[in-house]
């Protein structure tokens, strides 16, 4: 491996501090059966699956999305004030909807917490154990109040042309939302282990299982190398922190807002990655009340 450098490098991110090995000066052959190759190929398959990969990556965007929303104030008329960081919606449609207008219905809905209700959000696909319906889970960091959501989802569906049904009493049901609001970070990660990074397929025609919004990608980690006068701090924190990993990368599990006294430069590091971030997913809130 003659005129190979290989080094660690370390990303700060919210759940910690993660170690690679890199490599410079060493150009991977490609296998003729490598997912470049095939990529191009086509290979009948009836379902899209969610894969262990593709599932970390959405739980990833999760945490990272509740980790770094500051938390927001609104008034509830009946109870008072309340805190929130992010929000769990389900949205679900009546028995009659096709899929086809669920998803047109689904897209527009997502336009709109983009472009109105100021959300930066991960959204999940699930079909029904029982009944097969689709319907989907969403994480948002804005506050939205119940009945906006009920009445914007009903007039998608409308607009879609389902045929909203009545109850006994001759009035429109709009029991197809449920909002739900975490109290701690413990009730963010099961709510995340729950519904949105298990693993799943579905049929291709309904189209992704996951997806967020882009400007998660806008936030990228710092990266720092063995080269850089703070690699000392790195080895500091592996040797007081779990570490889980192998040869090749390790991680950390460690809050990096809470090392100023034994890593003051890492911390410094990332209390600015934090206050960017923060500042790039948090914003306008435009409800106060319900």
């Amino acid at each position: 491996m003659d005129g190979i450098l290989i080094y660690w490098n370390a990303k700060l991110k919210h759940s910690g501090l993660t170690a690679f090995k890199k490599y410079e000066g060493y150009e991977r052959k490609m296998h003729h059966n490598s997912l470049a190759n095939l990529v191009q190929t086509a290979i009948p398959n009836e379902n899209r699956n969610l894969n262990p990969q593709q599932s970390r990556k959405c739980k990833n965007m999760c945490n990272k999305l509740a980790y770094y929303t500051q938390t927001r104030k609104f008034t509830s008329k009946r109870t008072g004030n309340y805190n929130m960081k992010i929000a769990f919606l389900t949205l679900t449609t009546p028995s009659e909807t096709t899929d086809e207008q669920s998803l047109k219905a689904f897209e527009s809905f997502l336009d709109y917490l983009r472009r109105t209700a100021n959300c930066v959000y991960v959204w999940k696909k699930e079909l029904g154990e029982l009944n097969r319906r689709l319907h989907y889970h969403i994480i948002i960091n804005n506050f939205i109040p119940y009945y906006i959501i009920s009445w914007k989802w009903k007039l998608l569906l409308i607009g879609q042309g389902v045929e909203w049904p009545v109850n006994e009493a001759g009035k429109n049901t709009d029991a197809h939302y449920r909002i739900e609001m975490p109290k701690s970070s413990k009730a963010i990660g099961h709510y995340v282990a729950k519904y949105m990074a298990k693993a799943y397929e579905l049929p291709c025609q309904l189209g992704r299982i996951f997806g967020y919004s882009k400007l998660l990608d806008k936030c990228s980690e710092i990266c720092i190398s063995e080269f850089d006068k703070c690699w000392d701090e790195v080895s500091l924190l592996g040797a007081k922190y779990r570490v889980i990993g192998s040869d090749y990368v390790s991680h950390m599990c460690v809050n990096l807002l809470s090392v100023k006294k034994i890593a003051p430069e890492i911390w410094a590091l990332f209390e600015q990655q934090y206050l960017a971030f923060s500042e790039k997913l948090t914003l306008p809130q435009k409800f106060h009340y319900v």
